[in-house]
């Protein structure tokens, strides 16, 4: 799941040639953009039943564009994804096992 093609990492490369692209505060404003989209998404799937179809089509391109810019994120701060997904799911175990957590 985490391992990337070459080609993806090619592109990613290009993406960071440029200097304004590797600013840390572009990428973040960025990911938020897109974390935004994907959120709408979702609302408008609930809110709107008639566009529920087309709102799933584009949520499937905000959740894409939303998990480049954390891998673009990641690439610029070398760090390894594989290992931050391993401690995102160890992260995720520890909150599971706290006990008590109920959904109202």
């Amino acid at each position: 799941m985490t391992q990337l093609s070459e080609s993806i990492r090619e592109k990613i490369r290009t993406l960071l040639k440029e200097r304004p692209q590797r600013d840390p505060y572009k990428r973040f404003t960025i990911l938020a953009y897109q974390l935004a989209d994907v959120g709408k998404c979702l609302r408008y799937m609930e809110i709107y039943p008639d566009e529920r179809r087309a709102q799933a089509a584009y949520f499937k391109t905000a959740m894409a564009d939303l998990l480049m810019q954390v891998v673009i994120l990641a690439e610029l701060y070398k760090l390894d994804l594989q290992e931050i997904t391993e401690l995102g799911a160890d992260r995720l175990e520890e909150f599971r096992k706290r006990g008590k957590y109920t959904e109202v």
